[in-house]
């Protein structure tokens, strides 16, 4: 009898589940997953600038520059319980490393001095993620968090200079963690960082002679990723 009520148990849920209704009859406990973590990650990031470009000749050209990175990130957080099946993850994700994107080519001025390249680096976040135990073993759950990375400029001359050192960003994302008993747990997340608008002038010839450094640069930085994690809550 209580393994034909279990089994009508998993079936309503998963049925439920279908319907977004699966917090008012599931299985689960969020005392499950209650406790400190630590988490190591591999991902595939896709970075994207959408914004202008002025060379020295005063010419503008807008559009887009991106590219696709693998990385390895590390996480740690606490996960709070919230009541029978929510729970509440406060924590930091860092990725050490950095990605590289060209503005303009080396013709782009009179000079030829109008090549200019941003290096973002070593991004931290830390955020919030309200969870729901849907099984004994597993969640989901959304994230909202605070984003910040380091931004330099690379041309060939010294007078470029940027609004700031900082990219500051918010980031939205939703996943999912199955768990073992032991502690071990996996998490799969999908999400995206929208950054702060960056202004960087001062971008041309490295030579007085040849005319004054009047290159500009500016643009919204939008990172989408996927992320898959293995950890251990202890």
């Amino acid at each position: 009898m209580k393994t034909l009520r279990n089994t009508i148990c998993t079936y309503a849920v998963v049925l439920l589940a279908s319907l977004g209704l699966t917090t008012t009859v599931s299985k689960a406990g969020s005392s499950d997953f209650a406790g400190i973590f630590a988490a190591v990650s591999a991902s595939v990031n896709g970075g994207s600038v959408d914004g202008s470009y002025t060379d020295n000749d005063g010419e503008r050209t807008k559009g887009s520059v991106g590219g696709f990175i693998p990385v390895g990130s590390f996480e740690a957080g606490v996960n709070v319980p919230l009541g029978s099946v929510f729970f509440i993850t406060a924590g930091g994700h860092a990725t050490p490393g950095s990605a590289t994107l060209a503005y303009g080519e080396d013709d782009d001025d009179q000079s030829g001095n109008g090549n200019l390249r941003l290096k973002v680096s070593d991004a931290h976040t830390w955020y919030i993620a309200p969870s729901v135990s849907l099984w004994d073993n597993s969640a989901i759950y959304v994230k909202y968090g605070k984003t910040a990375a380091n931004l330099t400029t690379h041309d060939k001359t010294t007078t470029a200079g940027q609004s700031d050192d900082k990219l500051i960003g918010d980031t939205y994302a939703v996943g999912t963690i199955t768990q073992a008993n032991s502690g071990l747990f996996f998490k799969t997340e999908a999400g995206a960082t929208q950054y702060q608008q960056f202004i960087i002038t001062g971008i041309g010839p490295d030579d007085a002679t040849k005319g004054a450094a009047t290159g500009k640069a500016e643009g919204n930085p939008l990172l989408a990723y996927g992320r898959v994690s293995i950890g251990f809550k202890f």
